[in-house]
């Protein structure tokens, strides 16, 4: 009997058209044999929806997209879809077995989507609440990484409420790391909202333009003559499987939007040609971040190489990155096998958080004393 999977994309997020295509890839790869598949949309003002090719890129190419509004629903433990209207086509409201979240970016990607699913108590292939909170604020994976021994690119962090209260205070600290300096929103992904700074007036004009994306910035040191690395981890039983090393090079200060998803001035090495030495410290950073944090589904770290100190550090980790990274598990195993260990192990996951203990009976309703007002 084929398993029904639910792929949700979309999202109120800045990333919303990239889930778009990293869903369109998902789908193709899912075997079709094995799985009766569903994709599930979340528009930018939170709607669900379901419709007709929701797998081809044409479909969201439109104004006016043919679809069903849905929400779901729990009935004898088995999660469905349930029309908004009346009218349901029969093959939406099937009971789905597993989701995979193939979302990034703020409001879904941060752990949003995930605590939904938590609620509804379904299988899903993507990382908890809590890590996917952390990976999404790069102020605190940084923290957590160099309270735990990986280096991290020395950086400032401060709210919108302290730029506005002493905007002095920040300059000046934002200086004292030394230019250039590259300037980030603490939440956004997919290189959005990022902004370089080689002197005091950049600073200022890029501190301004970054303030618009999010309510906290980080300023970190830029580096100057470095090389930039990727490698995914996909959690499957018992360990975590660590994908082929790509070397990413762009003719840009930093890997820009157009760089990652609109490739004219990058290029893609993989594997990295490297050095045994560099390729075992990226691996070793790799899994000790996984055993650390424990993420589900497949995640990315970006590493930066100081080619002057000879310094490897974390860049930034993606919980669920563009494509699942799929490119990059290419010398190991193949996109529909990549999918479908990640349909088996968020299955597996589910089972162990059944067996714990959620409750327990207690006669406090049925207790006389009297609740204090």
């Amino acid at each position: 009997m084929k398993k029904r999977v639910a792929i949700v994309f979309g999202g109120n997020s800045v990333e919303h058209e990239i889930s778009i295509l990293s869903m369109i890839q998902a789908s193709y790869a899912i075997d079709r044999k094995r799985h009766e598949l569903i994709n599930i949309y979340i528009t930018k003002e939170g709607q669900f929806w379901v419709g007709p090719k929701f797998d081809q890129l044409q479909t969201f190419r439109k104004e006016k997209i043919k679809h069903y509004n849905v929400t779901f629903y729990k009935y004898r433990g088995r999660l469905y879809l349930k029309g908004i209207k009346p009218f349901l086509p029969i093959k939406y409201r099937k009971p789905l077995d597993v989701v995979i979240p193939v979302v990034h970016g703020n409001n879904v990607e941060d752990g949003s989507l995930a605590g939904y699913f938590n609620i509804l108590n379904v299988p899903y292939a993507s990382s908890s609440v809590l890590v996917a909170a952390i990976f999404q604020n790069k102020h605190y994976t940084k923290l957590l990484l160099s309270v735990n021994g990986i280096k991290v690119i020395p950086y400032f962090r401060f709210s919108f409420k302290q730029y506005k209260k002493d905007v002095f205070t920040v300059l000046e600290n934002s200086v004292d790391l030394g230019f250039p300096l590259i300037v980030k929103p603490v939440s956004l992904g997919s290189s959005i909202g990022i902004k370089i700074a080689a002197d005091r007036d950049q600073l200022i004009k890029a501190l301004n333009y970054v303030i618009k994306y999010d309510d906290e910035i980080v300023v970190e040191k830029k580096l100057t003559n470095f090389r930039e690395f990727n490698q995914a981890i996909l959690n499957t039983e018992n360990d975590y499987l660590l994908s082929d090393i790509e070397e990413v090079k762009s003719t840009n200060h930093y890997l820009t939007f157009d760089d990652k998803y609109i490739p004219v001035d990058a290029a893609r090495e993989i594997p990295a040609n490297i050095t045994k030495e560099l390729e075992a410290a990226i691996g070793e950073v790799s899994r000790k971040t996984a055993v650390i944090f424990k993420p589900q589904g497949v995640i990315r770290i970006d590493y930066l190489y100081d080619i002057n100190t000879d310094t490897l550090y974390v860049n930034e980790i993606n919980s669920i990155p563009g494509s699942l990274s799929f490119y990059l598990f290419e010398g190991k195993l193949s996109f529909p096998v990549l999918i479908e260990k990640m349909i088996n192990q968020a299955v597996k996951d589910k089972y162990d958080r059944d067996l714990k203990l959620t409750s327990f009976k207690s006669n406090v309703l049925l207790s006389h004393r009297q609740m204090k007002k």
